[in-house]
């Protein structure tokens, strides 16, 4: 299976796993989708393991592993309590959560990241940035973090400023870091998106 995944950035985190020599063990919080990322990670031989707390993501994931004939390995699951032992992986990544999750949820998953990582192991995390056009939309709920409503749900979007990021990633050391705009039309209206990549070794 040749899979396409739509998260381009994870292409290069799998570059970095791949020059590791760690045991090839890595979960995905927030794995749950139609695409999948893992899927890009079984395909070079990863054993996979994901969370996803939505019971109608995991769902749509689920279908994709059966109709791709794959076992990634998702789970219910919240990334502020991972269901697995201390320093059980090598590698974990986690895509566009911490756009949704109100900060001082993400602080505590960052924590729990931290902990499930083996020494020596790699962590990608990224978020979005106060430049983006969004922010400002919708009903200010804390700093930097505002509520829209989306197909009659509650939806969070959460911006950061590179000073708040890195002082959140204390724990870690720095190996790569990324600042991507994205400018796109939709309608014939431009708009820009503003994240921060981030590439971290568990110290």
């Amino acid at each position: 299976m040749h899979n396409l995944i739509y998260a381009f950035p994870l292409y290069n985190f799998l570059k970095y796993c791949n020059s590791n020599s760690s045991e090839k063990t890595i979960l995905d919080c927030g794995a749950g989708g139609s695409n999948p990322p893992l899927s890009l990670f079984h395909e070079f031989g990863y054993k996979t393991y994901g969370i996803e707390i939505s019971e109608e993501q995991l769902k749509k994931a689920k279908i994709f592993s059966t109709e791709h004939n794959v076992d990634l390995n998702i789970i219910h699951g919240d990334m502020k309590d991972i269901p697995f032992s201390n320093e059980f992986f090598s590698f974990l990544f986690s895509y566009n959560t911490s756009v949704h999750m109100r900060k001082k949820d993400f602080s505590i998953a960052l924590l729990e990241f931290h902990r499930v990582l083996k020494h020596g192991g790699l962590c990608y995390v990224n978020f979005l940035s106060e430049e983006c056009d969004s922010y400002g939309q919708g009903v200010q709920v804390g700093d930097g973090e505002f509520k829209q409503i989306e197909n009659n749900e509650e939806v969070f979007y959460i911006h950061y400023n590179e000073n708040e990021i890195e002082q959140l990633l204390y724990r870690f050391e720095l190996l790569y870091k990324e600042k991507r705009i994205i400018k796109r039309k939709i309608d014939k209206i431009e708009y820009t998106s503003t994240y921060y990549d981030y590439i971290l070794i568990k110290k």
